[in-house]
């Protein structure tokens, strides 16, 4: 394994202490230096534990592989001494929400990640056979699409006992991972918020950072979705003789998909993917029921609003009809779920000043950005302030290259970036739990 790369190029430019807030410092006049020093030193354990649970395998609906994970994982953070919590997922077939709890009366900070990975036992076996390790990446299933953002807040809580031990141990800590975030499956969000009396300093989400190269990203808010089907229910004859006096199910559903993809507002940040279709059993008949499922993914929700009764219209488009009177198409839409917007304003921006400031010291370039795509984070900003996008530099998340014999995952994360951002972690969390101590105090 190569153990000296985990900080890349360390930055020379830095100041003796980081500090938000004028007049205040870090104890022990501790710099970024320091952080990325011990973050090396940590290194060779990180990085074994990471090849340790990206070879396990995680598939969400692969029950046995997501509590195998969790128990390596909760190994790894035993030194801590959280009290041990494991609570069965809704989703039918997955397995449980892994919950790690400080416990006390203290101030506390949510940190959240997942167990579960896009790939199933099948895939991972033909598309990933060795660990693959370069100077510079880390190729294997869930790297960046979070098992390395897990390997991250190992870090960061490592980090935290070793440079400001009285305040780290003043604080609630909650490290929580949900069984099936990939099917963003709602109730875990709902389990975590029952563990808290008050909504907690922060809500931190360790996804991957989408930067390639230069510079570090968090996330400060996510675009909405919504997924619809489109059911089309037709009449059935015989493509021959019986044509004329046939009701084309497929026929009239491709005309509605036509309507869906117009209502594509890139303008306005609204996108529609009608991404499964099914219908018709043979040439020889005409058919009678297709259905399609689409998602809609948005950032302004009075557009939603706008495209949602557009989608609901659809109803009253049955209007391919055969020469048999009375024969018509009927059109049914589904609502089949939604996943709430996180707008920019729920605590996002809030939060990313500590962020912002600490990137600034350490002389890296940090952008904070919304994302199109969800995450845990969608559920838990309605109630808390959050912040996503902490774990390392990566990419080609739930990506594989198929031929017709081979199957490759591509997915990789930026090993040169875990020993940064983890600077910039641990060094905003700090000035953070003590900006929260000094407006307790004056309250």
């Amino acid at each position: 394994m190569n153990t000296q790369n985990a900080g890349g190029d360390i930055p020379s430019n830095q100041k003796p202490a980081f500090s938000v807030t004028a007049g205040t410092s870090l104890s022990n006049n501790l710099n970024g230096l320091d952080v990325i020093y011990y973050t090396k030193t940590l290194w060779p354990r990180a990085v074994a534990f990471l090849k340790e649970i990206v070879e396990i395998n995680s598939y969400t609906l692969h029950a046995n592989g997501v509590r195998e994970n969790a128990k390596r994982i909760s190994h790894q953070f035993a030194s801590f001494g959280f009290q041990e919590h494991t609570i069965p997922s809704s989703l039918a077939d997955s397995g449980d929400h892994l919950i790690l709890d400080s416990g006390g009366e203290g101030k506390s900070i949510l940190l959240i990640s997942h167990l579960d990975t896009v790939y199933p036992p099948s895939e991972q076996l033909l598309g990933y056979s060795v660990w693959d390790e370069t100077k510079s990446r880390i190729v294997g299933p869930g790297t960046y699409d979070i098992k390395g953002g897990t390997v991250a807040i190992w870090l960061l809580m490592e980090s935290l006992r070793q440079f400001e031990p009285e305040l780290f141990a003043s604080f609630r800590w909650i490290v929580a991972w949900n069984a099936a975030e990939e099917r963003l499956n709602k109730d875990f969000s709902g389990i975590v918020n029952e563990m808290l009396s008050t909504p907690p300093v922060a809500c931190l989400v360790f996804e991957g950072d989408n930067q390639r190269s230069e510079g570090f990203e968090i996330i400060t808010s996510r675009s909405g979705m919504a997924i619809y089907q489109i059911s089309v229910r037709g009449r059935s004859t015989h493509s021959g003789n019986g044509h004329a006096h046939g009701v084309n199910a497929i026929l009239k559903l491709s005309e509605l998909v036509c309507d869906v993809a117009s209502l594509t507002n890139y303008t306005r940040n609204t996108t529609l993917n009608v991404g499964v279709i099914t219908g018709g059993d043979s040439t020889n008949r005409v058919p009678d029921f297709a259905e399609a499922r689409l998602e809609v993914r948005y950032r302004d929700p009075t557009h939603y609003a706008e495209v949602k009764a557009a989608l609901m219209a659809l109803c009253d488009a049955g209007d391919l009809e055969a020469l048999l009177p009375g024969s018509r198409c009927e059109v049914v839409v589904k609502l089949l779920a939604e996943i709430p917007l996180w707008p920019e304003e729920e605590g996002g921006s809030e939060l990313a000043k500590f962020w912002l400031a600490a990137g600034e010291f350490c002389g890296q370039k940090l952008t904070a950005s919304c994302r199109s795509g969800l995450s845990d984070a969608n559920y838990f900003a309605s109630t808390m302030r959050t912040l996503d996008g902490l774990g390392p530099r990566g990419g080609n998340p739930h990506s594989v290259i198929k031929t017709p014999t081979t199957v490759k995952i591509t997915e990789f994360v930026d090993q040169s970036s875990f020993a940064v951002k983890n600077q910039i972690n641990t060094l905003a969390v700090i000035e953070l739990m003590k900006t929260a101590l000094r407006v307790d105090k004056n309250a």
